[in-house]
């Protein structure tokens, strides 16, 4: 079974993590956040759908992309949306040393200051994170994790049972996470449109971090 609505014992284990924006969002705010880019057709097409309702949203950008693709970095910043760091190379922190794993993080910092981009924190790929993560998390900058996981790359998921066992759990300051890759395109083009439509109607203002 597919975990959507992250557990509420997890927040707890990880408290200087950020897993949603309840205690400060305002006027009905959730936050729509998109991993594992810059990815030309589907970034264009996440854009363009956001631009349908006014929405903003986050991008946590591989720096490896943002470098192949910088105009549509540059595009997402200059629409208003903002942007985050996903490591250079989307790296498991599970699996490299913590060295490798800074030096990494670092490397697409740079990117961003190259680029002239502010980034609004960081986000560690799969949502995975080593003793230094969470021991320099207050000199990292926010890190981001979330608080309903859509599955959008997972194939073995129905477009039917992402929408259905989300969307009743969005709420004011959720943190939901979509990503704009070539793996999730599939669901994504299906289930973005509902989800915003769904926010729309439900009164819900999409904001970025």
């Amino acid at each position: 079974m597919f975990i959507h609505r992250l557990p509420s014992l997890v927040p707890a284990i990880f408290p200087s993590l950020i897993w949603d924006k309840k205690a400060d969002a305002k006027e009905n705010q959730v936050y729509f956040t998109f991993d594992d880019g810059p990815s030309p057709e589907i970034t264009n097409f996440v854009l363009e759908e956001l631009d349908k309702y006014q929405a903003k949203a986050t991008f946590f950008c591989i720096g490896k992309n943002m470098r192949l693709f910088p105009d549509l970095a540059l595009t997402a910043h200059a629409a208003g949306h903002s942007l985050g760091n996903h490591t250079m190379n989307h790296l498991n922190a599970w699996k490299v040393s913590e060295d490798d794993y800074r030096i990494n993080k670092q490397a697409c910092d740079e990117v961003f200051l190259d680029l002239d981009i502010p980034s609004v924190g960081f986000r560690p790929p799969y949502g995975r994170v080593n003793r230094a993560i969470i021991k320099n998390a207050t000199n990292l900058g926010p890190i981001f994790m979330w608080s309903l996981l859509t599955g959008d790359y997972n194939s073995t998921l129905s477009h039917t049972s992402i929408t259905r066992n989300c969307l009743k759990n969005i709420q004011a300051g959720s943190i939901i996470v979509f990503h704009d890759s070539q793996k999730a395109f599939p669901h994504l083009k299906v289930i973005l449109p509902e989800f915003l439509a769904y926010c729309y109607d439900n009164g819900f203002q999409l904001s970025a971090l």
